[in-house]
């Protein structure tokens, strides 16, 4: 299979891509330059021609690449303008480089942030009405939204997978730490990729894909379902503690100026 993926670099790219390479012809996108490496293209994701270009010849696209620098609800002007143009720029011209392609099928990646307006211990369905809080969370949200047209309108197969932080456990900072509930452990993350690869039937879906903890709210049948996906690490018996979930979930932290 020939696989386009953006942000190859980033957090999750890092790791997806050793678990592709050797099963799959693989193009990485980067907004670095690999002049070594044959598989890499530097691409501006924001540039409709350049992610044209890059997705010619290709069989699927997975979507990684997101506006960096900042986590959860930090709002900025600046960052938020960079946010819209890779996050929902970016989005719009990878689905449509893929329809000029006739690419199979495109993974996208959205976030659990989009549901984050359903407060614990509600109950959040795997494909729950989007409920955003802040300014990433409206961003990744506008993305399901092209996802969703491009799969009506021009029948490409579309995952949208709606994922939480995911960490490394390996990572000796984690040991003594408290962590959040839903968080996901790459390798369960990695895996969950590589089932949307090859997962039968998919028109268009949103999948919630989350960790495994007695303290679990988000439903994970349609993972199942779609994907066959169940989570392998449970964070309890891994040893993590979970820490309560935050409160504010209806009230961004907004930055304004002086």
């Amino acid at each position: 299979m020939k696989i386009l993926i953006t942000g190859a670099t980033g957090v999750i790219g890092s790791r997806l891509v050793p678990a592709l390479e050797g099963e799959h012809e693989l193009c990485l996108l980067s907004r670095r330059d690999f002049p070594d490496d044959s598989r890499w293209r530097q691409v501006d994701v924001t540039d409709i021609d350049q992610v044209c270009d890059a997705a010619e010849g290709m069989d699927v696209a997975i979507h990684l690449a997101i506006a960096t620098g900042r986590e959860g609800d930090y709002e900025e002007d600046a960052f938020n303008s960079q946010r819209m143009d890779i996050n929902v720029k970016g989005t719009y011209n990878l689905f449509e480089a893929a329809r000029r392609h006739r690419l199979k099928r495109v993974i996208y990646t959205s976030s659990l942030t989009v549901v984050w307006g359903y407060p614990p211990p509600q109950w959040v369905d795997g494909d729950a009405p989007a409920k955003p809080v802040g300014t990433y969370a409206l961003t990744k949200y506008m993305g399901e939204k092209i996802a969703e047209y491009y799969a009506e309108l021009h029948g490409i197969s579309t995952l949208c997978l709606r994922i939480p932080k995911p960490f490394d456990i390996d990572d000796p900072k984690l040991a003594n730490a408290s962590i959040l509930p839903q968080w996901i452990a790459f390798p369960d993350l990695i895996r969950a990729y590589k089932l949307a690869l090859t997962a039968p039937d998919v028109g268009f879906e949103i999948v919630t894909v989350v960790g495994e903890s007695s303290k679990r709210r988000w439903d994970l049948s349609r993972a199942e379902k779609v994907l066959g996906y169940r989570p392998r690490y449970r964070l309890e018996d891994m040893g993590y503690a979970l820490r309560e979930e935050p409160d504010s979930y209806d009230r961004p932290n907004i930055v304004t100026p002086p």
